[in-house]
């Protein structure tokens, strides 16, 4: 929640500054610079601010990558998905996807040499991959002290027992990458279009409002992710939009 809490005070800070200037409010920017904040600390335990800092490399290719307009190939996928997947035509530029897939490699191998920890989403795949790796070997000593018994050629235990599949460096990257590809996007669209139609209905956004002031005192001045999971209403308002304006197309 550490990471929310601070990218959340970011984002607060960003909104305050339109605000006490009396202008106009690009939500989904805003957003956008504030749900890319949270991946990158998250998944790469990398700290930007991106509404801040618009030069800064992730922020640049995101921007490439997601902030296109429709395009012919967004529009063959749409109408033509079947066809687009037997050539095997990409959906997101290639070079902004191989960007975010070098950045992870280099986090990866990088950490290996050093042997530095970090908590965040890459971290627990890799530790995941190394426990994995770590049972194979052990599992391989084991066959080879049983070699040295005889065995009952109908034995099923060991017969049949397959060791789990470590994860490899590439499917390390993919589930980071996917980070990128399915949440940035998305996440942004929904909290604009959240707060489009909470400006619409101040009725429901001060309901809201009163369920996150009494979800904060039961935790102490402090909004807890087990008190977010309980909001009966959020959930509610969330749902609403999704079911309005849908991020997703197909």
């Amino acid at each position: 929640m550490s990471i929310f809490t601070s990218c959340s005070k970011v984002l607060v800070e960003n909104f305050r500054k339109f605000a006490e200037k009396g202008e106009p409010v690009d939500t989904k920017k805003i957003y956008g610079a504030f749900t890319m904040d949270i991946i990158a600390s998250a998944a790469f335990s990398t700290k930007l601010d991106s509404h801040n800092d618009p030069n800064n490399d992730f922020v640049k290719v995101a921007s490439r990558v997601f902030h296109t307009n429709v395009n012919m190939r967004f529009i063959f996928y749409l109408l033509l998905p079947r066809v687009m997947k037997f050539f095997k035509v990409p959906i997101f530029p290639p070079e902004g996807v191989k960007f975010f897939s070098d950045v992870t490699m280099r986090i990866i191998k990088e950490r290996r040499r050093t042997g530095q920890t970090r908590n965040d989403f890459l971290q627990l795949l890799m530790d995941a991959a190394d426990e994995t790796k770590a049972e194979d070997k052990s599992v391989e000593k084991s066959d080879e002290m049983l070699q040295n018994y005889e065995t009952d050629i109908n034995d099923q235990v060991f017969k049949n027992y397959k060791p789990k599949k470590a994860l490899t460096n590439d499917e390390l990257v993919a589930q980071c990458v996917i980070f990128f590809l399915a949440g940035f996007e998305t996440t942004a669209s929904t909290l604009a279009f959240a707060s489009y139609h909470l400006a619409l209905n101040p009725d429901i956004q001060d309901k809201l409002i009163e369920e996150l002031d009494e979800a904060v005192r039961q935790g102490n001045g402090e909004l807890t992710y087990e008190a977010i999971q309980s909001m009966k209403y959020l959930d509610n308002v969330i749902s609403e939009t999704l079911r309005i304006n849908s991020p997703a197309v197909r």
